[in-house]
């Protein structure tokens, strides 16, 4: 109950920024309708949790707490050594660090596709976040949920110069296509990383 309470503080914070800052107004959307937004992301990654915590159950090869679970590691580490913390957060490659990093699940790739390890990315995200979590999840999908808000709303703010007439079009586009909402909203790479596929729109557009 607790962390349930503790994601609500925080959502109401960031409707409050919402509410006040100028990086989310804009011509032809109202500051209601992108609140409106962000309760929805927060809903969508509220049942992504849902569905893997009471459907899909195996906690193990859930990502959406792989990298959640291996965040905490990280975190431990800031009550016995807060420089061994800082180091494994900003990515200092110290062969000291190797003790806390085999007890992670997932720090390393069981296969590697020549790609950057995004992996370390959404870790290195939950061990932040549990500064302000307590190691409450709920509160890492609201965290989450602004994350890739700031994104989508970056990238809408980009595109309508060009789509000025067709505002609410290019809204729904960005905001509410369904893979976007969900996969996007969860605790896993789609909110922090830019990606396309297949020339469409995806949920990876949820971007820094």
């Amino acid at each position: 109950m607790s962390g349930i309470l503790l994601a609500f503080i925080y959502a109401a914070l960031f409707i409050v920024l919402i509410k006040k800052h100028s990086f989310f107004q804009t011509e032809g959307i109202s500051r209601n309708t992108f609140i409106g937004a962000f309760l929805l992301k927060i809903s969508a990654g509220t049942i992504l949790w849902f569905v893997y915590t009471h459907i899909y159950s195996e906690r193990s090869n859930v990502d959406i707490f792989k990298y959640f679970d291996d965040g905490k590691v990280i975190y431990n580490a800031l009550f016995i050594h807060p420089v061994d913390y800082l180091k494994m957060l900003v990515g200092i490659n110290d062969p000291a660090l190797q003790h806390y990093l085999e007890n992670t699940g997932h720090w390393k790739r069981v296969f590697n596709q020549g790609l950057y390890n995004d992996n370390r990315t959404v870790i290195r995200f939950n061990a932040l976040v549990d500064i302000f979590s307590f190691g409450y999840y709920h509160v890492h999908t609201v965290m989450m949920c602004f994350v890739s808000f700031l994104g989508l709303t970056g990238l809408y703010k980009s595109f309508v110069p060009f789509l000025s007439n067709k505002k609410k079009e290019l809204f729904i586009i960005i905001f509410l296509i369904p893979s976007v909402l969900f996969w996007g909203s969860g605790v896993l790479k789609e909110g922090l990383i830019q990606r396309c596929n297949d020339g469409q729109l995806s949920a990876r557009q949820a971007c820094y």
